[in-house]
């Protein structure tokens, strides 16, 4: 059985959709220099967006341009509530979140500190160090925008969606 895909911590849904949209707004295929030049940063930065817009099926990158694919421009153009939708079904799949999903389904609640241990002994991240506040507000901002789950604040738990 193959790896799950992963996905850098430094996107989150508005980079993701603010991309799509941009390609879409340059055309539906736009090469990703001069998109880096238009936002002014560096291509570097935009790759981890770009990765996971491709791992999503969102767009493809030929010859260093970016290409929305057909489920890339049904996204563009669905509503904001099918959107959440799209990627509600596409991170199911993804980690850290597949795994997640599954650990909250399976108890019902979940501590953020107990759902860092476990991701952490399950060795989801490449990195030695995994700063939790990071990884915290990474997982909130999918999870809360994809309305997986819910989260209370002052419990700091995670609950299966009633």
């Amino acid at each position: 059985m193959g790896e799950r895909p992963k996905l850098d911590f430094s996107v989150t849904p508005s980079k993701l959709i603010g991309l799509l949209d941009l390609v879409h707004t340059l055309g539906g295929r736009i090469d990703l220099a001069r998109i880096s030049v238009m936002l002014q940063t560096d291509v570097d930065d935009l790759l981890p967006v770009v990765d996971a817009a491709e791992m999503f099926g969102l767009i493809k990158v030929v010859d260093g341009d970016l290409e929305l694919t057909d489920k890339g421009r049904e996204f563009v153009f669905s509503h904001p509530s099918k959107k959440k939708l799209m990627l509600r079904e596409i991170i199911k799949n993804i980690e850290p979140f597949s795994t997640l999903i599954k650990l909250i389904h399976e108890e019902g609640e979940y501590h953020i500190e107990k759902l860092f241990e476990d991701l952490d002994k399950l060795k989801l991240f490449d990195e030695e160090y995994v700063d939790t506040n990071t990884l915290h507000l990474f997982i909130l901002e999918w999870l809360l925008y994809t309305e997986i789950v819910e989260y209370n604040g002052n419990e700091k738990k995670y609950f299966k969606k009633s």
